[in-house]
């Protein structure tokens, strides 16, 4: 075989072996968080219940009435992960990604101490997948009308199952 072919062989093999990584931290049940080439942690609902919760109520453009919405906030997860450091770096962003790969991205300085969050439950109770969640990254929509834009409800993913801080 010649030295190209190898090359060509080895890339292949790597990239394989890379999204199948990739696909592993994308278990429903499962939040994984950190930076980009490094390894993530992962939070089940327990892990998550564990840390410092908020709550609100507000209405949503996806739902028909006023609800309640806890969870934490993603500022606390960074620091769980490791990643305090990166809460309000100019420039930098945070990719978030739903179990079926849909992607967005938020800047690191509009990331607030207690905002957004990543909501495990709604109204008290916990989300299965075919209702947006486990997982939703969520705002208090009713609060500012800074919340109420579209690139606030674009950044409002369901299903999440991954966070990564990218420079």
């Amino acid at each position: 075989m010649n030295a190209t072919l190898r090359c060509a062989v080895a890339a292949l093999m790597l990239s394989q072996t890379m999204a199948g990584a990739a696909r592993a931290e994308m278990t429903p049940g499962m939040l994984s968080v950190g930076r980009e080439g490094e390894a993530h942690m992962l939070f089940d609902l327990e892990a998550l219940d564990a840390l410092p919760q908020v709550s609100f109520e507000t209405a949503t453009v996806w739902t028909d009435e006023i609800q309640s919405f806890s969870g934490v906030p993603v500022a606390v997860l960074l620091g769980e992960a490791g990643l305090s450091e990166a809460i309000g770096q100019e420039g930098g962003v945070l990719q978030l990604a739903a179990l079926n790969d849909y992607k967005v991205e938020i800047p690191l300085d509009e990331i607030t101490p207690e905002l957004p969050i990543v909501a495990t439950r709604i109204d008290g109770e916990t989300v299965s997948v075919r209702d947006k969640g486990p997982y939703w990254l969520v705002y208090p929509y009713d609060l500012d009308a800074r919340y109420r834009r579209e690139e606030i409800y674009h950044r409002s993913i369901w299903q999440l199952a991954q966070m990564t801080v990218l420079e």
